[in-house]
């Protein structure tokens, strides 16, 4: 069973209080001075940063050890492929180019009084392309319009 105790901060526990310590760069020591709460964050990034960059090693010598059976085998491309997104857990994609022709045909009403004037150019016609199936990019152009 999970309980949600509070943790209490000890009563010495200042979270605005300043510490120097020190810090070897290059060979170069300095003293840098800074609150704690500065540097619990930069401790808590430096915990993730860990956590990450042991998950990308544990990936790498996941890959390492299968390279080896992969030329043995003689797998096929995509099916190492498929692997190796499996090990770095990513979904490769690969961009398709297509190109379509429509053609729409449609009926406008045109008061009788405008008739004389109407110029079916004049019509704003705008079209929306999207996929329920896929992420898509595509882009329409449209010809000047015709009466039939």
């Amino acid at each position: 069973m999970e309980t949600n105790e509070i943790v209490q901060a000890p009563e010495h526990y200042n979270p605005n209080q300043l510490v120097t310590y020190k810090v070897i760069s290059d060979g170069n020591v300095t003293y840098p001075t800074s609150k704690v709460v500065d540097l619990e964050w930069v401790l808590d990034n430096a915990r993730r940063t860990d956590n990450s960059l042991s998950a990308l090693r544990n990936s790498i010598s996941n890959l390492e050890d299968k390279l080896a059976g992969w030329i043995e085998d003689e797998e096929s491309a995509e099916s190492i492929v498929s692997q190796i997104c499996d090990i770095f857990g990513f979904n490769a994609t690969k961009e398709v180019e297509f190109e379509c022709i429509a053609r729409i045909t449609g009926h406008i009403n045109v008061p009788l009084s405008e008739i004389a004037s109407f110029d079916i150019n004049d019509v704003d016609l705008s079209i929306d392309i999207n996929s329920y199936s896929h992420d898509i990019e595509a882009d329409a152009e449209i010809e000047p319009l015709e009466m039939l």
